[in-house]
């Protein structure tokens, strides 16, 4: 009888402490299965080809070389479920960065709160912010600094060959 409820306890404790854990795993699968569904959906919708392309936490951004296309997919935003922006018509993307100072054990630091790369067009239209990061949706950083500067690395670079071609024709 000892052996038995011994054994029922050792077991309870045992689920208690992997089901959490299982439970998690699979809704973070979920979640990641849900934001390539999405990244699917979309560049079958708008009949893109990517030869640069990242994925990270809940959010997808990719260049179509052919179309000169870029793509911008935020899982968090609520408002559209993508942003296709045509690079012809961007005319500069800058790096909006929002930190905040605080102090700890006698030292001031800095936390980054968000990051957003902000594309202007020729148009009279508003410019875009693209959402890199927020501490809100997101608790940890991840080279998003890095990441931002290569993204605007790359869409200056298409721009100016874009506007090298335009002058030529």
């Amino acid at each position: 009888m000892m052996k038995i409820s011994m054994s029922t306890i050792i077991l309870i404790t045992t689920l208690c402490c992997v089901l959490p854990y299982l439970w998690f795993v699979i809704i973070a699968r979920n979640g990641t299965n849900k934001l390539k569904k999405q990244i699917n959906n979309a560049v079958k919708k708008e009949n893109l080809l990517f030869r640069t392309k990242e994925q990270w936490s809940n959010h997808f951004i990719g260049v179509d070389d052919v179309q000169n296309t870029l793509l911008f997919l935020s899982a968090n935003s609520l408002k559209t479920p993508y942003l296709k922006i045509s690079l012809q018509d961007v005319k500069s993307c800058q790096i909006i960065k929002k930190s905040r100072n605080y102090k700890k054990e006698m030292k001031t630091e800095t936390e980054l709160q968000s990051l957003d790369l902000e594309i202007s067009f020729y148009s009279n239209k508003e410019p875009f912010m693209l959402n890199f990061y927020d501490m809100n949706d997101e608790f940890a950083e991840n080279f998003e600094m890095k990441r931002i500067e290569k993204w605007q690395a790359l869409i200056q670079q298409k721009i100016l060959s874009l506007q090298v071609n335009r002058r030529a024709a």
